[in-house]
């Protein structure tokens, strides 16, 4: 397994801040959250884009994922309005883009939703649609999808690990797998061994974050059991620390200090 913090939380400082704390930490690998002051998707110069792989590269980082603001407004590739998709598209073609000239291989991916009052299959077909046309672009990138569930409360698409599994049989792209993040798997009442059982060699990437997308151990869930579940799994992906809580803005420094210790108190991976 590769372990690779995401810079979600650090999105109140220049990035480079977020650099120089996984460079001086056990980790070798970034997930990087793409918004604006720092990178925005929507609208960059490439003037920055270039500066932004220097500076990667000058601290022997591994860039392991680019992740776009998913599903908040105005991004939406499942929606019955067709500017919305079209322009959600467009967006993540401009990730895919991004991911190819930073030398990641992957881009994070969530799904949509449909409005909540029409047919759940119409946004489905909608969602699935927009996914086999940025599917197709990612062949020709050699960039890969990290497909993500969310949960009932932000969508109506993608909910569950038979959801991702679906949409992956109907998808029939090698450039789209799955992504299991422990929160929402928690909240949908699921298990590790149950996004395994339904994805197989098609789960690569895992967000462990504790309930409410926290540090390990910050809150209630049994990160220690998940843990030792992805290691009986043989799972070779790549684990990602989505921490997006706000508590954690101020010092961000700090959580990758109680991810470490965490990890050191409850693994054998930072020996």
């Amino acid at each position: 397994m590769k372990f690779a913090p995401m810079s979600y939380h650090y999105i109140r400082y220049p990035i480079e801040k977020f650099l120089d704390k996984v460079e001086r930490s056990p980790f070798n690998c970034i997930d990087l959250y793409c918004s604006a002051p720092q990178l925005n998707m929507f609208d960059y110069p490439l003037q920055r884009l270039i500066r932004l792989e220097k500076e990667i590269r000058k601290r022997d980082l591994e860039i392991v994922a680019v992740t776009p603001e998913n599903c908040t407004y105005p991004v939406n590739f499942c929606t019955q309005d067709i500017m919305t998709r079209e322009s959600s598209i467009r967006y993540y073609q401009r990730a895919i883009d991004t991911a190819e000239f930073l030398g990641c291989p992957n881009v994070q991916i969530s799904t949509g939703f449909g409005y909540f009052n029409q047919p759940r299959e119409e946004a489905w077909e909608y969602c699935l649609e927009s996914l086999q046309t940025l599917a197709s672009y990612c062949e020709r990138k050699g960039v890969k999808l990290l497909l993500e569930e969310l949960k009932t409360t932000t969508t109506n698409v993608l909910v569950t690990s038979k959801d991702i599994a679906r949409m992956l049989d109907e998808v029939k792209s090698k450039a789209v797998v799955g992504l299991v993040d422990m929160d929402q798997m928690a909240y949908g009442n699921e298990t590790v061994d149950t996004w395994f059982d339904a994805l197989g060699d098609r789960l690569q990437y895992i967000h462990f974050n504790d309930r409410g997308h926290t540090v390990p151990g910050d809150s209630d869930l049994p990160m220690k059991e998940y843990y030792e579940a992805i290691k009986k799994r043989n799972f070779e992906g790549i684990v990602s620390f989505e921490i997006c809580d706000r508590r954690y803005y101020n010092n961000p420094d700090q959580a990758i200090d109680d991810i470490e210790t965490w990890m050191k108190n409850n693994t054998s991976e930072l020996v």
